[in-house]
């Protein structure tokens, strides 16, 4: 699960009908994932944000020597990181929430690697210490109580495991509908259009302090921090996208290591 890729963040209303409870938030983050599922290959992997500014943030921070080893991505949408890690020799297992999304995933991958259905919000049915890293691309945005999947990924790992997990930048542009400030941990809203399809997210903002709290006390430590940045590539592709954006805090990916 990803942010928009198409710059509309920055200019669509957006709706203030929030949902009252987690399980009300997964809903409605599945149906909106289900709705995009068919388009969202097309429009993100080479999109100016996921393509060309999270995801080669997010893969720099993956340890090398992969091959061979046991990863999960975990909201592995249609399944771009989950192909990316596979094509590097690892044994993949990924989920997500939404049910289309990971037939598209399916798809894409060919038959390699194992697919679930499963939400962040529940713990997850993987075997303990079955794991040697986790990626987790802009999807623990969308849980309230983010103890209950840093645990499953505490678990799964083996000793020295690593995990490395993007969110959307703590000192990034408010939302329209934003009522709180940096302190604040807040549900808020943005409403995405790709290739024709207009949906609606709800994800929390929480200031660092919350995040690296989180971390730790699910067992982790942080031993790098990126903040990308457009490439000038990016900026010759999607100028109109990215030039307004430059300097400006989008995304941050933290990796991070279980403590022995």
């Amino acid at each position: 699960m990803l942010a928009a890729d198409d710059g509309s963040r920055y200019a669509l209303p957006m709706t203030t009908d929030m949902p009252d409870n987690q399980a009300e938030h997964t809903r409605q983050t599945r149906e909106a994932y289900d709705r995009l599922a068919s388009v969202w290959s097309s429009t993100t992997d080479e999109g100016p944000f996921n393509g060309l500014l999270e995801r080669p943030a997010l893969r720099a921070l993956v340890p090398g020597g992969v091959h061979g080893g046991a990863v999960l991505d975990a909201g592995c949408g249609s399944g771009a990181q989950a192909r990316w890690l596979l094509d590097r020799g690892a044994d993949v297992v990924a989920v997500d929430v939404s049910p289309r999304m990971i037939e598209e995933a399916e798809r894409r991958c060919a038959g390699r690697g194992r697919f679930l259905v499963a939400d962040l919000a529940e713990p997850l049915p993987l075997e303990p210490g079955s794991l040697d890293g986790i990626t987790c691309s802009l999807a623990l945005h969308y849980v309230a109580d983010w103890s209950v999947p840093l645990r499953s990924f505490a678990s799964a790992l083996r000793p020295g495991g690593w995990a490395v997990i993007s969110l959307d930048h703590p000192f990034g542009p408010a939302t329209q509908h934003q009522r709180g400030g940096y302190f604040d941990t807040e549900l808020v809203s943005d409403t995405w259009r790709k290739a024709g399809v207009e949906v609606t997210q709800h994800f929390w903002r929480r200031p660092l302090s919350a995040v690296f709290g989180a971390f730790a006390d699910a067992g982790f430590t942080v031993d790098r921090v990126a903040e990308p940045q457009p490439t000038a590539e990016a900026l010759r592709l999607f100028p109109d996208d990215l030039r307004p954006v430059a300097g400006v805090p989008l995304f941050i990916v933290y990796r991070l290591w279980l403590q022995p």
